[in-house]
């Protein structure tokens, strides 16, 4: 009895670090409670633990060398106290998916995220509703809700991860269709309402990957094709995204073709990277630094905004945000890593046809096409729900495979058990 209770408060913990990271917009005092308690409770739960937590952080080591080198990036920082300061939060939020990876297997995290994104939908649709001064917000495209999550960018983000999630249940799932079926439909509802368009773009863009998993649930024959026809359609999903960028912007997004301005941002930040190409300015320095700030503003009329520092800003675009903070050695570590996880993702798919691996496809390019023009589930972001999922995914789906290999078992059903791993 007192382990089932143990586990249900684990467990309700879990849930709560796994909602702050996803975003919640509290008042400024009450906002500071979460972050302080989100760094006492994540070191009790690898504590319990820390034997298995550390195997487990082992089995991606471009992902640990990136981390690593945001941590060590301290010594050349241009800003080393933000730098100490972010990198901590880091660590934090990486820490918390080496947990869920040992703690859950990818389906036990596949339920904790249907119901975390089932109840942030029904808030971020009831809240608006209910209090429009709190949920909803005045943007130079009109009125626009946020939700609970502060921002209408943060609520697209949400809303096309949630939208994706119910969508993979309601068409392949085995119970409850039309409960996900409304979910997703909610999720799209909201996803519209906040007008963060460049979401809703990458949603509408992963669309035609929805029947690939019902390719991946045929015979045995087709499984090697399905990995190649994955692959095939990943690349031509973001080449193609990259050469329609003129009817995207301009057709779909009713934006102009610099996506309002932001290339010449781009250019400029290429620029200042190019200072120092190989370990950039230090994990969350740059845009930490007075000087820096100024040139932007003088230099990109639409970024002025930002000259007072009241205002944090970004590069509108996670790769090059990398690349300013960690130079090529650490834009070069993310990417292998990602690249390496792609494929053990599409592999497991093919060789388990569990649905949490398509869903891990779904939100690996995601992520991969949303930071291309805005900062949608960046890499190494600490508290962020979507950095936390990466890192537990990184690790879980490393040492499924290796568990695949050793033992020959290619079974349908694979199932796994959640004890501790051995090495």
């Amino acid at each position: 009895m007192n382990k089932i209770l143990s586990r249900k408060v684990e467990l309700g913990i879990t849930f709560c670090l796994c909602l702050f990271c996803l975003g919640v917009k509290l008042p400024s005092p009450i906002g500071k409670a979460p972050i302080l308690l989100h760094y006492a409770i994540i070191p009790l739960l690898i504590i319990r633990q820390w034997r298995e937590c550390i195997y487990v952080a082992t089995r991606d080591i471009p992902l640990l060398l990136a981390v690593g080198l945001a941590g060590i990036s301290v010594v050349w920082s241009t800003n080393p106290g933000e730098t100490l300061a972010q990198s901590r939060a880091l660590f934090f939020s990486t820490a918390f998916g080496i947990y869920l990876a040992t703690r859950y297997t990818l389906k036990e995290q596949m339920r904790l995220m249907v119901w975390l994104f089932g109840i942030y939908v029904l808030l971020c649709f009831i809240v608006p509703l209910v209090l429009p001064s709190y949920g909803m917000a005045m943007n130079t495209g009109g009125l626009s809700w946020q939700g609970i999550s502060g921002h209408k960018n943060n609520l697209s983000a949400a809303m096309g991860v949630a939208a994706m999630l119910f969508l993979d249940l309601a068409l392949y799932g085995y119970k409850y269709r039309r409960v996900f079926s409304l979910g997703a439909g909610i999720s799209f509802l909201v996803l519209v309402l906040s007008k963060g368009k460049g979401g809703l773009a990458v949603f509408m863009g992963l669309l035609p990957l929805l029947p690939l998993y019902k390719i991946a649930k045929q015979e045995y024959r087709l499984r090697t094709f399905f990995g190649i026809f994955a692959f095939v359609i990943s690349v031509v999903l973001i080449v193609g995204t990259l050469i329609n960028l003129e009817f995207i912007t301009v057709e779909l997004l009713g934006k102009d073709v610099t996506l309002t301005g932001r290339v010449p941002l781009w250019n400029y930040l290429i620029q200042r990277g190019m200072e120092k190409p190989w370990l950039g300015y230090g994990y969350g320095a740059f845009w930490h630094d007075p000087q820096e700030i100024l040139q932007i503003a003088l230099n990109v009329p639409w970024m002025s905004t930002i000259a007072d520092g009241s205002v944090t800003a970004h590069a509108h675009n996670a790769y090059i945000d990398l690349f300013l903070q960690l130079g090529w050695v650490g834009l070069s570590l993310v990417i292998l890593s990602f690249v390496t996880l792609l494929f053990r993702v599409v592999l497991l798919l093919g060789l388990t046809k569990q649905i949490e691996y398509f869903w891990m496809l779904q939100l690996l390019l995601y992520m991969a096409i949303g930071n291309l023009a805005n900062n949608q589930g960046q890499f190494l972001a600490f508290r962020s729900l979507y950095w936390v999922l990466y890192v537990s995914t990184a690790c879980s789906t490393a040492i499924h495979l290796k568990r695949i290999l050793k033992t020959g078992n290619k079974l349908e059903n694979l199932q796994y058990e959640n004890t501790t791993y051995q090495h």
